[in-house]
Order: C-alpha cells, then sequence, then structure tokens
C-alpha cells in the first residue's frame, strides 16, 4: 500500500515537472528597429573592401575594355519616329539572331520590334564598351520570335500608327499619317504584307508578355525561345565590328 502510493507520488510529480517544461507557443511582444543610412557618411568595411577589391578591377577591366568606336553620339531622341540608337538596336537584335534561327528552327525572321523606353542610356562619340550595352540595356530582357497572323500583324502596325513613338523597328518600313493616325506603304523586307502568310516578329520576352501595351503579342501562334539576351547581343556584335555609324532611313516617317 506504501509502496503503490509513493509511485503513485512519484508519476504525478514526474507528470508535473514534463508538463511544466513542455516549450510554450512563443509571441513578439516588441520589435526594435534602428535605421543606417546607405550614403557618403557610411564607412566602408576595410577588410571585405579589401577582399573583394581584385575581383572589382577585374571586373571594371572587363566592363571598360573597348570593343569598337563609336564615330558619333547614337541616341534615341534624334529622330520624330525612328532615332540612331533604336535603328542600331533594332538591326543587331535582327543581325544576331536570324543565323542562329534559321540554324534552329529553319525558318527566317521577317522584322523586329523593340520599345523606345527599353533603351535607358545613348552610346557615346568613342569607345565603346560592354558598359556601353549594359548602360542601354540593364535589364535581362531576352529576344524571342513571335509567330504572328496577318490580323496582328496589323493591329501591331495600327499601334506603331497611333503611339507615334520612336519605337525600334528593322526589315520593316512604314509612312504614318500624322492627323489620321493611320498607316501606309507598309513593306515588310522590301514587300508589302501578305494577307495569306504569318509573320515571324523579333521582339524581347517583356513586349511578348505585354510590356508597353503590345498586347497583340500575347497568345501568338507560336513562341519561338532564342536563349540570346539582348544585352549579350550588342556586345557580341561590339565584338564584331571595328566602328558604329549609323544613320536615320526613314524606316519610319510621316507621310507626306
Amino acid at each position: 500500500m506504501k509502496t503503490g502510493f509513493f509511485q503513485y507520488t512519484i508519476y504525478l510529480l514526474l507528470g508535473i515537472l514534463i508538463y511544466s517544461c513542455k516549450q510554450q507557443p512563443l509571441s513578439v511582444n516588441k520589435i526594435n528597429t534602428e535605421q543606417h543610412k546607405i550614403d557618403a557618411t557610411l564607412v566602408a568595411d576595410k577588410e571585405i573592401d579589401a577582399f573583394i577589391a581584385p575581383y572589382r578591377e577585374h571586373l571594371n577591366k572587363t566592363l571598360d575594355s573597348t570593343l569598337s568606336i563609336a564615330l558619333m553620339n547614337i541616341t534615341k531622341n534624334d529622330g520624330s519616329l525612328e532615332s540612331t540608337l533604336g535603328n542600331l538596336i533594332a538591326d543587331i537584335s535582327f543581325e544576331q539572331v536570324q543565323a542562329v534561327f534559321k540554324k534552329r528552327y529553319n525558318k527566317e525572321i521577317d522584322f523586329v520590334l523593340l520599345n523606345h523606353g527599353g533603351l535607358r542610356a545613348p552610346i557615346n562619340k568613342g569607345p565603346v564598351t560592354a558598359r556601353s550595352a549594359f548602360q542601354v540595356m540593364p535589364f535581362e530582357n531576352e529576344l524571342v520570335v513571335v509567330e504572328l497572323s496577318y490580323n496582328k500583324v496589323k493591329e501591331l502596325i495600327a499601334y506603331l500608327a497611333t503611339r507615334q513613338r520612336a519605337h525600334p523597328i528593322s526589315n520593316l518600313k512604314l509612312s504614318i499619317v500624322k492627323d489620321t493616325k493611320k498607316a501606309k506603304n507598309i513593306l515588310v523586307n522590301g514587300k508589302p504584307l501578305e494577307k495569306d502568310r504569318r509573320y515571324l516578329v523579333l521582339t524581347t520576352d517583356y513586349l511578348q508578355e505585354g510590356g508597353d501595351s503590345m498586347n497583340f503579342f500575347s497568345d501568338p501562334v507560336q513562341l519561338y525561345k532564342t536563349d540570346y539576351k539582348l544585352r549579350n547581343a550588342m556586345i557580341d556584335y561590339f565584338k564584331s565590328v571595328d566602328t558604329l555609324n549609323v544613320q536615320l532611313d526613314k524606316r519610319m516617317d510621316y507621310a507626306e
């Protein structure tokens, strides 16, 4: 009897001890914050700075190595419906992707459409570097090819005529009637649009997904990946030529 009572007492004490040691739910009672300004007054960590210095030097050397020479300032604001920068980047995209696309898909790109707002810096007269490409195109935009019906291409042309902005194009030519916002004299690779065919348009994944309200790129007949970033296409082109000399050629202009 005494033994049973003793065991019961031990079990009871153990139960109380185990229960009291159980982890209780945690909750946040108070949050303390402290603001640290990141400006000129911030003192650099000398040890960290010394560690990354060789990598920074190597990166800057790579980015600032001259790839080609620009014979003029190339900007996106030197024309009304086209620009030297827009023409250059659109032509680079067409030239760099065409051979790759033909080899991979056994098809040829018909024309290029990019967006004016995506070009973020000019290419100034003088040395052209990889850093120049990063400044013009700081985004990770990939070049893609969109297969569009004749009606979708007409929507694309109507968009250009309505917006009347220097969106970069290549292998496409058109005249815009300013007052009516209508397009005429539309040529793709020097030929008028054909109602019974589809067109392969090179653009970026950002625009294909509806960026800049280019909704005609959505839901295409087919979407082709290139695995080629626009910035990389620029760098590859800069490496392949000695000089950059681009002109306005009235590929998109107001009708007389």
